[in-house]
């Protein structure tokens, strides 16, 4: 059974200092939030257990669908990838980025660009589906089963957290959920924004949720991976070849002082079985810290 361990919004602490001339427009305001009551919420004692749990359950491949950062400072995206580091190498780490990571244009060299081994195809997903020159989706395969990494990523005006794939990546997605389906693949979709219309409010929502939705429908897939709205979610979609499950998680570091820790991750057991698939969901969150114990509940998603 293929083991894929799921988290997002890691949103790392602590922030780094931060000089006058890099608070400009919107990261001014990000700042004041973060000072005001974000630091307070997403802590890394939280993000290091929640982490050191996962990787005792030794899961094959994890997946963090963005929000690594906070206000885009370059020093911020140079902590990540050491993060990104501390779970294991590029080939048993698929990352993508979330609006955070695109709080402002920033060179790649000095931002996502220090993520890329963990942001492009392996070589038996390139052989599938090549990578188009953007660079998403790219594709990951794993045996039977394949990861198709989307960037929903993009700097947005102040107070807005919106996404958008744009026509030429929803283009490349409708030709490799295609192209994994003839090949009988167990397809992944991985997207840092809900996928769906009306699962985010106007201002955080992904601007073109309703034409990924067709997409969705049209070619299928079998799971598709979420963070953005800091929540456990479950919901269906029924596609040409089947039910897709879409599945968001909470922020991997979120703690309110004298409450339960909000954050989780999930865990997912992928196995061929006689005519179809077996998946099954484990979600695990952390209780009653600094010595957590662990939530555990499992939900079987697909037997056929």
């Amino acid at each position: 059974m293929f083991k894929l361990a799921h988290l997002s919004d890691v949103h790392l602490s602590p922030m780094p200092r931060a000089r006058r001339r890099d608070l400009l427009g919107k990261r001014l305001l990000g700042y004041v939030n973060w000072h005001r009551g974000r630091k307070l919420v997403h802590r890394r004692e939280i993000l290091d257990a929640l982490t050191k749990d996962m990787l005792d359950r030794h899961p094959d491949q994890i997946a963090v669908t963005g929000d690594l950062v906070n206000l885009g400072l370059p020093e911020e995206f140079r902590r990540a990838a050491e993060w990104l580091k501390s779970l294991s190498g590029p080939p048993h780490v698929t990352a993508i980025p979330g609006n955070h990571d695109a709080y402002v244009r920033l060179h790649p060299d000095r931002g996502t660009g220090l993520w890329q081994p963990y942001m492009q195809s392996n070589e038996a997903g390139e052989i599938l589906v090549p990578t188009p020159p953007q660079g998403f989706p790219f594709v990951r395969r794993f045996g039977d089963i394949a990861l198709v990494a989307l960037s929903s990523a993009i700097p947005t005006m102040p107070f807005l957290a919106a996404g958008r794939l744009g026509s030429t990546q929803r283009k490349f997605l409708g030709v490799a959920l295609e192209r994994l389906r003839q090949k009988d693949l167990f397809r992944v979709v991985l997207i840092h924004h809900p996928p769906l219309p009306g699962q985010a409010p106007w201002r955080r929502a992904l601007r073109d949720a309703g034409k990924l939705k067709t997409i969705l429908q049209t070619h299928g897939a079998e799971l598709v991976l979420h963070g953005h709205d800091h929540e456990a979610t479950l919901k269906t979609l029924d596609t040409a070849t089947g039910t897709a499950f879409v599945v968001g998680v909470p922020s991997a570091s979120e703690m309110v002082e004298g409450e339960e820790p909000a954050a989780g991750y999930a865990e997912y057991g992928i196995a061929r079985v006689e005519d179809g698939w077996y998946c099954e969901m484990t979600r695990r969150a952390p209780m009653r810290m600094p010595d957590p114990i662990w939530q555990d509940h499992t939900q079987v998603l697909r037997h056929r």
